[in-house]
């Protein structure tokens, strides 16, 4: 899956193929003591992006121009990073405007850079209150975003941009109080959230319905091996993409699994349960697959294993097999599929 996170550590911080993206902030909260002085411990604030990877794509570059928060209607911008102060694990990227120009004020990073729960920070450090916040990031039309993707099928890799509806990504309501720990990410299921058009060199689309914001200090990173008998292989034995898919809760019935299914909106019009994130399993290392899922809510869930193809905007009929619950828990949960 993508993601992008947030992070949040008080003294007050994206299977999957993970990137994450992380930022620190100081949240700062007032005690009133006898002299009426305002005493506090400082809270660290880190906003992280993970991210789950689409099929066929060798780079996803998100350019952001602008992340903020808005409590009590007051609204304070985080200030990014600039591209040469980010060190990304596969190389540096920029965002370019249409004539190949830099667009030095936008960030750009790659959301397929990291994997797991690696984070890579972006932004500064700033001082807020204690309190709810909701979060917006915003991506313009022609901010530079893009993805290489062989999209005419002539072995090379082609630059196709990506928009995102609405040029901005929002997120619900959490909450920073003073003492303890509040570390959240922000999750890009790439498989989910980018819609790719039928028609050659139309930009591609980063929809919010792949994008979650999970609270860190609540979360667990699945991973695990797939046998190599369970792997799918087409009619002559060649080997064809296997996918692992989560669903929240605990189900038995494959039948009631949903595929990735959603309007232009981004509200999810599939048949059964919607998943929560999908992996595509990893085989070039060994003969047993590996797969890995990172910033998983803890509580109940159900993994199953697919070699059906998934196009989000269509209705596909999806085959589900080997059902597996599993309770997650904070930190690394390990869960494997054999038979």
């Amino acid at each position: 899956m993508t993601k992008i996170g947030i992070n949040t550590l008080f003294k007050f911080n994206k299977s999957a193929l993970a990137l994450v993206v992380s930022s620190s902030f100081l949240l700062m909260a007032c005690d009133n003591d006898d002299d009426k002085s305002s005493n506090s411990d400082p809270v660290a604030f880190n906003l992280s992006v993970s991210d789950a990877p689409v099929d066929n794509a060798s780079e996803v570059v998100v350019c952001f121009s602008e992340i903020t928060l808005k409590k009590d209607g007051e609204v304070i911008q985080l200030p990014l990073k600039t591209n040469d102060d980010v060190v990304q694990p596969v190389g540096a990227y920029e965002c370019l405007d249409a004539d190949g120009m830099p667009i030095n004020e936008n960030l750009a990073i790659n959301l397929l850079g990291a994997q797991g729960s690696e984070s890579i920070e972006i932004s500064e450090t700033i001082d807020v209150e204690p309190g709810e916040y909701q979060m917006r990031v915003a991506v313009p039309d022609f901010s530079g975003s893009y993805v290489m993707t062989d999209e005419d099928g002539d072995g090379t890799d082609e630059k196709v941009l990506v928009e995102v509806p609405s040029e901005e990504l929002k997120f619900s309501k959490f909450t920073v109080t003073q003492g303890g720990a509040a570390n959240f990410t922000l999750e890009f299921d790439l498989r989910k959230s980018m819609n790719i058009p039928n028609k050659e060199g139309a930009a591609w689309h980063l929809k919010p319905n792949g994008v979650r914001l999970i609270d860190n200090n609540e979360a667990g990173h699945i991973a695990g091996i797939v046998s190599e008998s369970l792997l799918c292989t087409d009619e002559s034995g060649i080997e064809t993409p296997t996918f692992v898919y989560l669903y929240v809760g605990s189900e038995s019935d494959a039948s009631l699994l949903g595929d990735m299914h959603y309007n232009e909106q981004g509200a999810y019009i599939g048949d059964g349960i919607e998943p929560l994130a999908s992996t595509e399993v990893l085989t070039e290392v060994q003969s047993d697959g590996s797969y890995e899922i990172g910033f998983v809510a803890t509580g109940e869930h159900t993994l199953a294993l697919t070699c059906s193809d998934d196009i989000p905007d269509v209705a596909d009929v999806m085959n589900f097999t080997n059902l597996q619950l599993l309770t997650v828990e904070k930190g690394n949960n390990e869960l494997s599929f054999t038979e």
